[in-house]
Formats: structure tokens, C-alpha cells, sequence
């Protein structure tokens, strides 16, 4: 698993953390929390804060915490600022991936055995691959909505190329009206 980045996002990027956790990387998402709770977890466990709302991240920066405010709502173009920014990968690694719901690494197993009861038949014998979450008890397979998770990634290494090949670091952000730590 990745160690870092390690992220924690606001309540408006739920979308946000279930990709960066996809991807394997630890990133703490709470549907209702107040914004000096999110400020003090960045800070204790040096997180880095992606949020919407602007009042937040210049909060966090006054703060000197490392923050991007993110105004673009494509997940494509969100994911390649964050690659070229902080280096976050873009493929899906499938021993180093954790729960799209709980933050959990995900375990990889092909035994059927261990999925008795967890999911069907249908699907245990039309899947080989599985992904158990290790808190939640989750399961997970690459179903047909698979398809579009490779393309959005495929998108997301596009547009990472297209930014790292015209702009400067500080540039990036500002091209796509982002602000960043370094604003």
C-alpha cells in the first residue's frame, strides 16, 4: 500500500475518496463532520486536505496545512491534478487496493470457499477475482462496471500528460482552477 499521500476530503468529495481508495490510497471521508474536526485530523496525522469550499482550504493553509481546493467536478481531471501534483498513480493495483466505503485494505483471494454465502453463485462461478474487505466484510469483483472504471482512468493519464507536458508545477493548478498548498 501506498503510505503516502494520505488524504482526507470534505463532505462534497465523497466521489474523491472512493477513487484515491480504489487506487490504494488511505483517505479518510466522513459524510457529516464540522470543518475544525477535519483541520485538526489533517494536522494530527498529516493528512492532505482536498476540499470544495474555500473558506476551508484558506483555513488550512493559514494553518500551514497542506490543502488543494478543487473546483473542477470532472473525476478525471481531478485525479490526473492530484497525479501530477502529490504523484498519486493512476492504475489499479490489485494486491494494493482498499474499501470504495470503509478505508480498509482490500484482500485479494480467488477461493471460492471463502466467499461462500458473500455472494452468489452466479456470480462466484462467472468471476475469479475477488477483493474481501477486511473491517466491512465487503466483496468486491470487477463487474460490468469495470469498463468505465478503466476508461476514467484511462482519461485521468490523458489529461495528466496534457498538464505535465505545457505547464509548470504552480501553473497546473491555476489552469484548472485549482489552488493548491503552494497558492
Amino acid at each position: 500500500m501506498p503510505d503516502y499521500p494520505r488524504f482526507i476530503v470534505d463532505s462534497m468529495l465523497g466521489h474523491v475518496a472512493r477513487w484515491l481508495r480504489l487506487l490504494g490510497y488511505d483517505t479518510l471521508y466522513f459524510r457529516d463532520i464540522e470543518d475544525w474536526k477535519l483541520l485538526k485530523i489533517a494536522e494530527e496525522e498529516d493528512r492532505i486536505l482536498l476540499t470544495r469550499d474555500l473558506g476551508l482550504f484558506r483555513r488550512a493553509r493559514k494553518r500551514g496545512l497542506r490543502a488543494l481546493f478543487i473546483e473542477d467536478p470532472s473525476i478525471e481531471r481531478v485525479l490526473a491534478l492530484l497525479s501530477a501534483r502529490y504523484g498519486i498513480r493512476l492504475e489499479f493495483e490489485k494486491h494494493d487496493t482498499r474499501c470504495p466505503e470503509c478505508n480498509a485494505k482490500l484482500r485479494y483471494t480467488t477461493s471460492l470457499v471463502e466467499l461462500s454465502g458473500k455472494v452468489s453463485s452466479y456470480i462466484a462461478t462467472k468471476y475469479k477475482e475477488f477483493w474481501v474487505c477486511s473491517s466491512c466484510g465487503k466483496v468486491y469483483w470487477q463487474g460490468r462496471h469495470w469498463k468505465s472504471i478503466e476508461k476514467s482512468l484511462e482519461i485521468a493519464r490523458y489529461e495528466r500528460a496534457k498538464i505535465q507536458s505545457r505547464l509548470k508545477p504552480r501553473e497546473k493548478a491555476v489552469s484548472m482552477g485549482n489552488l493548491d498548498e503552494s497558492a
